[in-house]
């Protein structure tokens, strides 16, 4: 039997907090992951990319090229950007652990 290769660039996405959030408020916690759903699969099939499957929170994609990868990354952050409240600014969790405890010059 012959076999055959492919070369894929994988896209993992997956949210902060959202195992915390699940303990904390199950009802939003389940909104989120249906905004997250809503959000990422229509920039990944745009963007020639597969949804494989969803695990937890996490989604995994896999795509041709490594450019249809990063574009698509590049957009759902963009997207969730346009989410942001108004005069906010959202930032993963080790980018607040990092910052938290520094001074203001």
């Amino acid at each position: 039997m012959a076999s055959s290769r492919q070369l894929a660039a994988i896209m993992f996405t997956d949210i902060v907090g959202y195992t915390a959030l699940m303990g904390d408020d199950e009802e939003k916690a389940f909104e989120l992951l249906k905004k997250n759903r809503q959000l990422q699969k229509p920039l990944i099939e745009q963007n020639n990319g597969r949804w494989i499957k969803e695990l937890g929170d996490g989604v995994l994609a896999s795509f041709n090229t490594v450019s249809d990868a990063v574009n698509t990354a590049v957009n759902v952050a963009s997207s969730l950007q346009a989410l942001a409240p108004i005069e906010a600014i959202w930032i993963s969790e080790s980018v607040q652990n990092s910052v938290s405890n520094k001074k203001k010059h």
